[in-house]
């Protein structure tokens, strides 16, 4: 679904009546490649590493949840892993959330999504997906995915679901092994006929572990690309909320393929488990969710006092994971993003002719 004004309006009507409009599920964590980045474990391992994890929801259970979530009033329902299309059930499931009215989606890497496959997909009720490619070539991607061949099959699954009628985003995740081929991922993106959004936050695992950081972009690639190719968003990032928080347990809800339910997808905060509770009781009633919507600007002491912050696309997952801090940063500079903002805010004062900025505000 294209984002315009009336999403727009719905979305603020959610947010400020905290009901779950959008909601990512992981229905397995299992996925035929090994991404050198994964935020859920280091795919180097053959299973996820803490031995006090649950036992995945059952099919049954993820029906029951997927009944739940709509229950209260969710619209659009995303579907992901691991690879979602690992799960033998994903039609099912598809057109369960389908059938209730509901948008859905899959975040997917495409190497599955042969014709036949699509076709059933779309049959069942698929309206989009979302496709990860890290690179604009084989060379590139297929090291950074650890599978040979995985480059042409990605692509042939979303020429596959964009002949299907399916809406489909390519998803670039931009980090120290890609930066120099940010033209030519565009350049893929408008060859294929499908639109694309670049990711320049790489983040800390799941698991804990924080090899993925050291993709990570440091200052002299962030200001070739705000100079560069993405020089045409250097500019303030409008209606900014009074919290400084996203949507996460607003609007926006995430759900753990153990199912824990989460603030958002990419902010693993337990706030409750379905197999013991019903979403409705979690979304509504656990202390966790009620202290992320409870949130005032100063609550964020170090983004509140920021003198970037109009330029600043923080994100309370990427600070939970890189900083151990739902509300971090606890002071400027405690993550690549605080670094982002200051060089977007540079760049745009001289456009203008004004002076450099302080990093923080006095």
């Amino acid at each position: 679904m294209s984002v315009g004004p009336q999403f727009t309006r719905l979305a603020a009507y959610a947010e400020a009546r905290s009901v779950p409009l959008s909601v990512t599920m992981e229905i397995a964590l299992a996925c035929n490649l090994r991404c050198v980045h994964c935020y859920n474990f280091d795919r180097e391992l053959s299973r996820h590493p803490d031995p006090e994890r649950g036992e995945e929801m059952s099919d049954a259970e993820i029906h029951r949840v997927i009944d739940e979530v709509r229950a209260e009033r969710a619209l659009f329902l995303a579907f992901t892993g691991g690879e979602p299309l690992s799960h033998p059930r994903v039609e099912e499931f598809i057109g369960h959330a389908a059938g209730l009215g509901m948008f859905v989606r899959l975040k997917s890497n495409g190497t599955l999504m042969t014709a036949k496959r699509v076709r059933g997909l779309h049959d069942a009720g698929l309206r989009a997906v979302d496709v990860s490619v890290y690179g604009a070539s084989p060379e590139r991607h297929d090291p950074f995915v650890r599978q040979p061949g995985a480059f042409a099959r990605t692509i042939v699954g979303v020429r596959s679901a964009r002949d299907a009628g399916l809406e489909v985003r390519l998803s670039f995740v931009v980090h120290s092994g890609n930066v120099e081929e940010v033209e030519a991922m565009a350049a893929l993106a408008r060859e294929l006929a499908v639109p694309c959004n670049f990711d320049t936050h790489v983040t800390a695992r799941h698991d804990r572990s924080r090899s993925s950081l050291d993709l990570s972009l440091d200052r002299a690639a962030l200001e070739g690309l705000f100079r560069g190719p993405f020089a045409a968003v250097v500019s303030p990032i409008r209606g900014r909320r009074s919290s400084i928080a996203c949507p996460c347990a607003r609007s926006v809800c995430g759900i753990g393929s153990c199912g824990d339910v989460y603030p958002c997808i990419g902010a693993p905060l337990p706030a409750g488990n379905l197999k013991t509770k019903s979403f409705a009781e979690i979304w509504r009633h656990s202390p966790t969710l009620q202290w992320v919507r409870g949130l005032r600007a100063e609550d964020f002491s170090a983004c509140s006092v920021c003198d970037h912050a109009s330029y600043c696309r923080r994100t309370s997952g990427v600070m939970l994971n890189n900083t151990g801090s739902f509300t971090g940063p606890r002071e400027f500079g405690d993550d690549l993003s605080c670094v982002e903002a200051e060089v977007v805010h540079g760049i745009a004062d001289e456009s203008i002719g004004m002076p450099g900025r302080a990093a923080v505000a006095p």
